[in-house]
């Protein structure tokens, strides 16, 4: 028998911010309802995709360590998991998809000794107890699997929900899977070592981040399928200065869909493998194209 422990937390796709969002630029970022966690007591014989009690355990460790029974209580997380306690899920790991932010939201929904409903306080404890995995942390990832709803994140540290408006739906946001792995830090530390180099930090600041800015505005107002421009120039973007971030075996897809101006790729999450993200207004179209990479729809724009 398998017994809860709270309910689901769905997957994040940070829609845009990455890398400029170290350099003051908004960020948008959705839940996404086809991959998901749930913290559980395994049944006997059960096989799925799980954190093991053992990882779990130096999770524990980790919060224990760092003062977190503060706000988390840590003593019936640890009976839990004499008892069996797992995270099971759905989520591809080191795909960009937030599986480190759902079991931070799973823990904190489960464990928490005071349940805060402010999203500043939220991503602070967030990026905290996200450390464990990634070093460094906005605490964007979990408070978006927490709250499950589509949060922006403006440059100044103002957190807002935000509803979409289902105007045109004429152009459609994708997943492409690159079918392997990625590492963050390395790729992040790479892009901190490079935004020494006046060059190239002049570029983030002055063209990247206010494109990217100029696009979630237009996303946000309904307007994007009309400025689809705007999504190529951030493709060209990537494709020029953060190559690194892209896997050898997809340059020549990407390249593709900027020369061809039929889709546009561009990052998700911090890139080298998992997802990338695709922009088109011919979704069905692409599928042809781009049948060997296990696309899923995201969103219509």
């Amino acid at each position: 028998m398998i017994i809860e422990k709270g309910r689901q937390f769905n997957s994040k796709i940070l829609l845009f911010g990455e890398y400029a969002l170290m350099a003051g630029s908004k960020a948008l970022s959705i839940p996404f309802d086809k991959f998901y966690g749930q913290l559980l007591f395994k049944g006997k014989g059960r096989k799925s995709t799980h954190y093991s009690v053992k990882y779990l355990e130096e999770y524990l460790n980790f919060l224990n360590q760092n003062n977190f029974d503060k706000y988390l209580d840590t003593a019936t997380f640890r009976e839990d998991l004499s008892d069996g306690l797992i995270f099971e899920t759905n989520i591809p790991i080191s795909y960009g998809l937030g599986s480190s932010g759902a079991i931070v939201a799973s823990i904190y929904d489960a464990y928490a000794n005071y349940k805060s409903s402010n999203y500043k306080e939220l991503k602070h404890l967030f990026a905290s107890m996200e450390s464990f995995y990634h070093g460094k942390s906005s605490g964007l990832d979990p408070l978006v699997s927490y709250t499950n709803e589509l949060i922006l994140l403006n440059s100044n540290e103002n957190i807002q929900s935000l509803d979409l408006p289902s105007v045109n739906m004429e152009g459609t946001i994708f997943i492409l899977d690159t079918l392997h792995s990625g590492e963050t830090q390395p790729l992040v530390n790479w892009f901190l070592k490079e935004m020494n180099n006046p060059y190239f930090s002049g570029q983030v600041r002055d063209v990247l981040t206010p494109l990217n800015n100029e696009i979630i505005n237009h996303l946000i107002a309904g307007s994007l399928v009309h400025n689809m421009k705007l999504i190529k120039s951030l493709s060209q973007f990537t494709y020029d200065h953060l190559h690194k971030m892209i896997p050898e075996k997809i340059k020549e897809i990407w390249a593709a869909g900027l020369n061809s101006e039929s889709f546009y790729l561009k990052l998700c999450g911090s890139g080298g493998g998992g997802m990338m993200l695709g922009f088109t207004t011919d979704y069905d179209g692409i599928k042809n194209i781009l049948n060997d990479h296990n696309l899923h729809c995201v969103m219509h724009f």
